[in-house]
């Protein structure tokens, strides 16, 4: 039990170490730079320091993965390939274990905000060129009684269709652990593995 105790611990003071740095693990988003500064609802873009932005976010990535990667030795592995019930055990254990873990969880916690315009930036550019039919396919509105946030499971009651895929290319890459997700009008960061929601950008997506 002290054992089990003393490595929760490490995880929380590993990942709150982890959050409050500002280096990592970094690479370049696909989207093209614009070279003219825009605006994305009243807010001046400097492409000079989209460079950064993107770099800072993939860092911020890379520190959940390490995060994810630790508490998942905290929660027993299948010696072979289990059934579908033990499945969904170990990944409602999985997600117990990292909402536990975040006691301080927050929206922008790794959507950070010195990325976000950007982010907006690329989705609105996107929705710009698609025909009205196809905007309207990708944004289910919320059932009334399905609530969303940060570090919660994600809703089984809600499809987990196809992000798309042109879309898709535009923004940083993400690692296997993690996937983006159009949830209503917001833009999901998910736990792949634990079926957690790790971050949140709310009405992203324009109507």
């Amino acid at each position: 039990m002290k054992s089990a105790t003393k490595a929760s611990v490490a995880v929380l003071v590993l990942f709150s170490i982890a959050c409050s740095a500002t280096s990592g693990a970094s690479a370049n988003a696909q989207a093209t730079t614009p070279r003219t500064p825009t605006r994305v609802e009243g807010q001046v873009l400097d492409p000079k320091l989209r460079g950064a932005a993107t770099k800072a976010f993939l860092a911020r990535i890379g520190q959940y993965v390490s995060f994810h990667n630790n508490v998942a030795k905290m929660v027993p592995a299948f010696s072979q390939t289990p059934d579908p019930a033990l499945l969904s055990k170990r990944q409602a254990a999985l997600a117990e274990a990292i909402i536990k873990q975040r006691p301080d969880a927050k929206e922008g916690d790794f959507l950070i905000k010195q990325y976000q315009p950007y982010l907006r930036q690329i989705i609105s550019e996107d929705f710009t060129r698609r025909p009205a039919a196809d905007r309207k396919a990708l944004i289910v509105e919320l059932p009334k009684d399905v609530a969303i946030g940060v570090n919660m499971v994600y809703p089984t009651t809600l499809p987990l269709a196809t992000f798309p895929g042109n879309l898709l290319k535009l923004l940083p890459e993400l690692p296997p652990d993690l996937e983006y997700r159009i949830v209503g009008r917001h833009l999901v960061l998910r736990d792949v593995e634990a079926n957690v929601i790790v971050d949140l950008m709310r009405d992203v997506f324009p109507v």
